[in-house]
């Protein structure tokens, strides 16, 4: 989706997508967008221009672990257990700065899974470098066993574009704990709205959160739709 133009009337939303080389125009009554809200001010356009209280709303947002680098290592068998561990760390020495058992519910297969901080400087070293330094602090936390590891793999989300932009890649000084206001409110005369973790009232940034605002933002456009105030 590149852009979204508000329609004369009761007419809705016409929405310009980008899909295996051809360009398409679809039109809907309403449009609820589930993304990051920085990620739409950042990749998509609105004509007319949304007002600036809203544009600046959308960009002050964070995007929940948008800065974030996560690595997973798999094991055999989940060791750690045996020595009656749960596989969970806190370190600041790193380069994961906090660790879990990410272990299948069924099936033999152990792993582990941590999160770089945001500054570490083996975020831009080779990936056999950052495994390395990863076993390694395993194995000084668990045990020589971390080192025989299956496999590793790690993803970095200040390189996708689908959920980063450029500015998300410092950790934000802090998170919010809701949603701001604006973007819980419909406009474009009710056919545009906004629903995604970063604007839920309750549990921001989190599955839950998310769960929630896309029922509130279902709400409003079934209301529309009936034609009720929303």
């Amino acid at each position: 989706m590149t852009q979204l133009r508000q329609l004369p009337g009761p007419a809705g939303v016409e929405v310009t997508v980008e899909q295996a080389g051809r360009t398409e125009q679809h039109r809907a009554p309403a449009v609820v967008l589930a993304l990051p809200p920085r990620l739409v001010a950042h990749s998509i356009g609105f004509a007319p221009a949304l007002p600036a209280p809203l544009r600046e709303a959308m960009q002050a947002v964070p995007t929940w672990m948008s800065h974030a680098m996560k690595s997973v290592v798999m094991y055999d068998e989940p060791f750690w257990r045996a020595q009656g561990w749960s596989g969970f760390a806190v370190s600041q020495v790193g380069p994961l700065v906090e660790i879990h058992d990410a272990s299948p519910a069924t099936g033999p297969r152990g792993a582990l899974f941590g999160f770089f901080a945001a500054e570490d400087p083996l975020r831009a070293a080779p990936v056999a470098e950052r495994q390395a330094a990863v076993l390694a602090q395993l194995a000084r936390l668990f045990g020589p066993g971390a080192l025989n590891a299956l496999a590793y793999h790690e993803l970095d989300w200040t390189q996708e574009p689908l959920t980063s932009v450029p500015g998300d890649a410092p950790a934000p000084a802090a998170v919010p704990l809701r949603g701001p206001a604006l973007l819980r409110q419909p406009h474009w005369a009710g056919a545009l709205h906004w629903a995604g973790a970063e604007t839920s009232l309750s549990e921001w940034g989190r599955l839950d959160g998310a769960v929630e605002s896309g029922q509130w933002a279902t709400a409003q456009v079934l209301r529309q739709l009936a034609g009720a105030p929303v």
